[in-house]
């Protein structure tokens, strides 16, 4: 099932206090929320697969890749937990460290390529120094809208197809810095049988594209006044 299409969880009962903005981004950490885990197994995917594994495998590429070129990484899990955060307290662990770039990843047996999605939240007509929970992510919605362009453009140099969209994936919205949520789906490949989302090959060229444009906004963000990397 595509994300666009996913029901949403049930918004929390308790509304969570505001956040406070301005904060300072670490602009060489990057959170990977690789979604599900546990009893949350995420969707069922051909071949017995499971989207949690799914998920997990291609943080570990993107968690080596970006250490290589000197990124510092978060990931809101490692391994393959007992109990699976909520996406509150998904949210919550990259509010909290302030990254410069969140990437939520997912993976599904519709369509082909990679499916990046930005919130559908509008962006704040004049800055604002409060955000609330569940429309944090207004304020970030441009530059989480170009850092997803770039991504986009270095899959399709990397002759992986794209699809670019706005959806309200949890947790999203609640993230006050710029995040884009990554969906794998099937290689289409010219032939009877697609590429399948735990391919290696094809789990390592969508990483290296990803990366790679992360490096670019990491290298044009810096070169400006505002930009100082940390």
């Amino acid at each position: 099932m595509s994300l666009a299409q996913t029901p949403q969880p049930a918004q929390p009962q308790a509304p969570k206090p505001p956040l406070t903005v301005p904060f300072t981004p670490k602009r060489t950490l990057v959170l990977i929320d690789p979604a599900h885990g546990g009893p949350d197994t995420g969707a069922h995917l051909p071949n017995d697969l499971l989207e949690k594994d799914i998920t997990l495998a291609f943080n570990n590429r993107l968690r080596a890749l970006l250490s290589a070129n000197n990124f510092a990484v978060i990931s809101t899990r490692t391994s393959d937990p007992a109990a699976a955060f909520t996406t509150d307290q998904r949210a919550e662990i990259a509010n909290h460290d302030h990254p410069a770039v969140c990437l939520i990843l997912h993976a599904t047996s519709s369509g082909s390529g990679i499916h990046l999605f930005t919130s559908t939240l509008t962006p704040p007509a004049h800055p604002t120094r409060i955000l609330h929970w569940n429309t944090a992510q207004a304020a970030s919605v441009p530059d989480s809208r170009l850092i997803a362009n770039q991504i986009g453009v270095s899959l399709l140099q990397a002759k992986l197809p794209v699809i670019l969209e706005q959806a309200s994936v949890p947790p999203l919205d609640n993230l006050i810095c710029p995040a884009i949520a990554i969906e794998l789906a099937p290689l289409a490949n010219g032939s009877a049988t697609p590429t399948p989302v735990s391919d290696p090959s094809y789990q390592q060229r969508a990483a290296q594209a990803i990366v790679a444009a992360l490096a670019q906004w990491r290298t044009e963000t810096t070169a400006t006044p505002d930009g100082a990397a940390q």
